[in-house]
């Protein structure tokens, strides 16, 4: 890394160096007068040195972190993505068992022991064609981040409602996203620089729709249905299809019809011309079966909450590279016995691994990435049997 000749540098060295220059006839132990002389300009010598270190990696977009990043990469015009809040569906019924009337900017909060969460309500609720749903409504987490997101069950109401007997929250409508990391925003800083977005190409695109609250990975697929038509793939910020609900909104921010019903009018985020499709991935489970041989002392309990855990960030892992293409620039992802066999490895107490099948099968599964279709693996059963 950069800067590493700079390590050598400690308290020690310089001591030792300092100290080599000192004949030897003079007492050089430790507590003599000339080691105590030159020990504390050697300590803030170290220090500048450790400083100076620091100010060499903080100097490259490649290896800098934090606010140095963000001066950085804001040289290209681009700011760290913030934390949103999370958007879901709620619905609340009264004593007579009827939608219930809620005034907006009313608070609820969650029934849960390892969450405290407070949402408050933002709007009603409209179905695909604007139709209000009576008793339903949109919240809005009060906490930024991905915490947010997951919550469904009975709320409580922290403002008081009349006539209220029920509330429910159901479906994530628009996902947030926790505040972009240094990994994040460095990637997407060398790929605005290698990848200039121009004129509707596929830079402008991928730029554009990640920038949307709750969007974490997008594949785009130019002309799939003749000149000028885009089919725009997309998964939330939790690497998960989207709901149908977050597909119209941005099909309404990207591409939305004109009064006469016609795309392609420049209305929203797509150039002029550019007849553009919001879907999203289908989801395909991923069932393992697999044998183990344990270590000595270690039995099927203690490992197998570990090994499922060790899989589903596996497959996270291909989730997150859903949406970059290869060096042919076309999208890939396949899910590979010994990649699940290495996971696995690594759970503390598994010795071996053996027979490990893939949806029933002893081999890789490649999941098919297309204009027509796109899937995305999810971790569905894991059987665990022990070799004796």
């Amino acid at each position: 890394m950069i800067g590493d000749y700079l390590e050598q540098y400690t308290f020690e060295y310089l001591m030792e160096q300092a100290l080599s220059r000192v004949p030897d006839t003079i007492d050089k132990r430790e507590g003599s007068i000339i080691y105590d002389a030159l020990a504390p300009a050697c300590y803030e010598l170290a220090e500048y040195y450790m400083n100076l270190r620091k100010i060499l990696i903080d100097t490259y977009a490649s290896t800098a972190s934090g606010e140095y990043l963000d001066l950085r990469v804001a040289e290209q015009g681009l700011t760290r993505y913030a934390a949103t809040y999370a958007t879901k569906k709620g619905t609340f019924v009264n004593n007579s068992d009827e939608p219930a009337l809620i005034p907006i900017g009313s608070r609820f909060s969650i029934i849960s022991e390892d969450k405290n969460l407070n949402y408050y309500v933002s709007e009603v609720y409209t179905d695909e064609v604007g139709a209000v749903v009576p008793g339903t409504y949109k919240l809005i987490c009060e906490e930024p981040g991905t915490v947010g997101n997951d919550y469904v069950g009975a709320l409580i109401p922290i403002t008081y409602i009349p006539n209220l007997k029920s509330a429910t929250m159901t479906d994530l409508i628009i996902p947030a996203r926790d505040i972009e990391t240094d990994e994040e925003l460095r990637t997407r800083y060398f790929l605005t620089i290698n990848e200039k977005p121009f004129g509707g190409n596929l830079a402008q695109y991928n730029e554009e729709l990640k920038a949307i609250d709750g969007v974490g990975a997008v594949q785009i697929y130019p002309v799939w249905n003749g000149g000028g038509t885009v089919k725009c793939s997309i998964i939330d910020a939790e690497y998960n299809a989207i709901s149908e609900d977050f597909i119209n909104t941005i099909q309404n921010m990207v591409d939305p019809e004109n009064a006469q019903g016609i795309q392609g009018t420049g209305l929203g985020l797509a150039p002029i011309g550019h007849q553009v499709t919001i879907t999203t991935p289908t989801e395909i489970a991923i069932n393992i079966e697999t044998t183990i041989v344990l270590n000595n002392g270690y039995n099927l309990p203690q490992v197998e909450s570990l090994i499922q855990q060790a899989i589903a960030e596996y497959l996270l892992s291909l989730r997150k590279a859903w949406g970059i293409v290869d060096d042919l620039n076309q999208y890939t992802l396949a899910v590979y016995i010994a990649r699940i066999n290495s996971a696995i490895l690594s759970v503390s107490g598994v010795a071996n691994v053996t027979n490990t099948l893939i949806n029933g099968f002893a081999q890789d599964l490649v999941l098919e990435q297309s204009a027509a279709t796109q899937e995305l693996p999810q971790l569905g059963t894991v059987v665990i049997n022990v070799q004796s």
